[in-house]
């Protein structure tokens, strides 16, 4: 059985006696991580295309079904499909996607399920790739029309390990709605324009190893090992949305900072639909936030913060009007990233809450803020999004109930959606009749930075498209549930990633 299993740089030497000999050869390929009786009838309908079948399966980092798939590593996905008597060969492939493996086998048949016949119902696009570098070896694509089983939706029923009210509540959101609803709602999501205005953030992780205590204070010593920064605050944002939308407008502010400029680290890690416009502030370093890190365990031991909390200076708040009024007019939507680092004085916010067509919102409490950057400072907005601490801060309340808070807010802000994320306990979201709870998905977090950013970056777009409350908290925890899953904000979501891992929630 193991001697079915090859290296997909070595599938083509085993292949290359069967066809000299004029043999047939016959490609699958997938995940296929829940072995069940729909792959096994696919691979028997498959093999009668040829003589040699073989079977290519996605490694674990590659499968984007969600953060807690595969259940089973593709060592014994491997082996379980090489037990199959159709089965000639398996190879894993170690790439995102299928080319490298039909460069590899060049196949005469790249055999899909009936499921992916209709090419331009796949929002990957990759079915079409796949065909033409199919095609470009001499082979034909085609699909067999067995019965259609998913492992997903068997996942699902007997393996998942969400709690009983994350299942009741995913219940209900595929009573109302199917996927290809939510595809469509992205599609036409596709076409806005946005306006981002905020605070940058460099977000840097000095990774250590801890080795032990100084001998003469209580102090842990530990030996460096590697720096990686990111493009966090409003950078994050910006390039969360820009894989969604048509285009993204970033308004910003940026300043050289005293040992090392990050202009080019901004530069090369900021989505290409972004058009970057930051005004210059000489007396205003760019805000970097420095984290540091036990590398084995991943622990944060502290942080510094390298920042200049003097109000901008009047010639700077006017560059920033300036850049604002010549965008506001072409766009859909204004989303403020208010990290409370400077970028939104008083006139900035008064100008958005008197021009943007629809206005969606962050006041984000951090160490460098606490108390003095609340949600309150908005007297009108469209939608907002904040955590359940940014909501008792902004009421002065610490005792109230959210729901009560919510509502409160929402009478402040004079909105007509809200959300407020509620850590471990899910997300509350909240329109002026009704109010939806949705608990999380998953439970196992890599890191919590970044996912309220990503989270309200979705989030925004739906309730600016018109989405209902159970539609926006259902793609806005299934958004949390990939951010978490992230360190700081080392990538992005992507439309593909999410799209994929709603289809595995609605299974």
């Amino acid at each position: 059985m193991t001697k079915k299993v090859v290296k997909l740089d070595e599938i083509a030497l085993h292949l290359e006696g069967a066809i000299k000999e004029g043999k047939k050869v016959v490609h699958c390929h997938g995940c296929f991580d829940l072995l069940h009786h729909g792959h096994i009838k696919h691979f028997e309908a498959a093999k009668k295309f040829g003589d040699i079948l073989v079977v290519s399966l996605t490694e674990d980092r590659h499968v984007n079904k969600g953060p807690d798939r595969p259940f089973f590593d593709h060592n014994i996905r491997a082996q379980n499909i090489a037990a199959l008597e159709e089965v000639d060969y398996v190879t894993i492939n170690y790439h995102p996607t299928a080319i490298t493996a039909i460069e590899a086998i060049k196949p005469n048949f790249f055999v899909k399920g009936q499921d992916y016949k209709n090419i331009d119902e796949d929002v990957t696009g990759g079915i079409l790739l796949e065909k033409n570098e199919v095609e470009k070896h001499g082979g034909q694509l085609v699909f067999t029309e067995e019965v259609q089983f998913s492992s997903s939706h068997l996942i699902n029923k007997f393996f998942d390990q969400k709690d009983e009210t994350a299942k009741e509540f995913l219940s209900n959101i595929k009573a109302s709605f199917n996927h290809k609803h939510f595809v469509s709602m992205f599609d036409e999501i596709s076409k806005k324009k946005v306006l981002i205005i905020g605070d940058i953030i460099m977000d840097a992780y000095q990774f250590v190893n801890p080795i032990g205590k100084a001998s003469k204070s209580p102090t842990i010593t530990a030996t460096q090992e590697n720096l990686e920064v990111y493009a966090g605050g409003v950078l994050a944002v910006a390039n969360h949305v820009a894989d969604f939308v048509e285009e993204v407008i970033l308004v910003t502010t940026y300043g050289e900072n005293r040992d090392q400029s990050y202009w080019e680290t901004i530069q090369d890690n900021l989505h290409d639909k972004v058009k970057l416009i930051a005004i210059d502030t000489p007396h205003h370093p760019t805000v970097v936030k420095s984290r540091i890190i036990s590398k084995v365990f991943r622990h944060k031991l502290f942080e510094i913060i390298e920042i200049n909390q003097q109000p901008l200076e009047t010639e700077v708040e006017d560059q920033l009007l300036g850049a604002l009024s010549t965008s506001i007019e072409a766009i859909d939507l204004c989303l403020v990233a208010d990290f409370g680092h400077g970028v939104l004085t008083d006139r900035v916010i008064k100008y958005l809450q008197q021009n943007a067509p629809y206005l969606a919102v962050n006041a984000q409490t951090n160490s460098a803020n606490l108390g003095y950057n609340l949600l309150t400072k908005y007297s009108k907005c469209n939608y907002f999004s904040i955590d359940k601490a940014e909501a008792h801060l902004a009421l002065h309340d610490r005792q109230g109930d959210i729901k009560s808070l919510q509502k409160r807010l929402m009478e402040l802000t004079k909105s007509e959606h809200s959300s407020i994320t509620l850590g471990v306990n899910g997300t509350s979201v909240m329109d002026k009749s009704d109010r939806v709870v949705s608990p999380i998905f998953n439970t196992d977090v890599v890191d919590t930075i970044g996912a309220g950013d990503a989270y309200l970056s979705i989030t925004s777009l739906l309730a600016q498209q018109g989405a209902s409350i159970q539609e926006i908290a259902f793609v806005g925890n299934a958004v949390g549930a990939l951010a978490v899953k992230i360190i700081g904000n080392k990538s992005y979501i992507q439309r593909t990633d999410l799209l994929k891992y709603l289809k595995t929630l609605l299974a």
